[in-house]
């Protein structure tokens, strides 16, 4: 790790509000994806089919966002952070998936996903780390 940084990281406070925006976004997805589906039906759908379509539809915003934005969700835009890679060329597709999965993973795990945080100068959490990306702000 180098002594200092090209950029600014994004603090733990920061990742949380901008975290609780995009969630509010997904919620509100998945919401009307659950009313889409059950008016199409006709019926009230309580299936295991139905959690993985919410973490598809999780990951698919994610994704478009980072795609579409150059690395911003609606949420990191209000909260200017930015999402990039190490080596600063565009994030492929399955880079971004793979980072969703750590992060779900890891958070779920305790929250440990944000224990690096407070021991690194950069401010990477377990997934930034293993996806080789990290979160700045802008």
């Amino acid at each position: 790790m180098n002594s200092t940084l090209d950029y600014k990281p994004a603090g733990f406070f920061r990742r949380m509000v901008a975290l609780f925006y995009d969630l509010i976004l997904i919620i509100a997805l998945c919401v009307g994806f659950t009313l889409l589906i059950t008016y199409a039906l006709n019926t009230e759908v309580e299936s295991p089919l139905m959690y993985l379509a919410f973490l598809a539809l999780s990951i698919g915003f994610y994704c478009y966002f980072w795609k579409k934005n150059s690395g911003q969700t609606l949420g990191m835009q209000v909260w200017k952070v930015r999402l990039a890679q190490e080596n600063k060329s565009d994030i492929s597709l399955i880079r971004m998936i793979y980072r969703c999965f750590l992060g779900l993973i890891f958070t779920l795990l305790f929250g440990m996903n944000y224990l690096p945080m407070l021991f690194r100068k950069d401010k990477k959490t377990l997934n930034d780390l293993l996806s080789k990306t990290f979160l700045m702000k802008v």
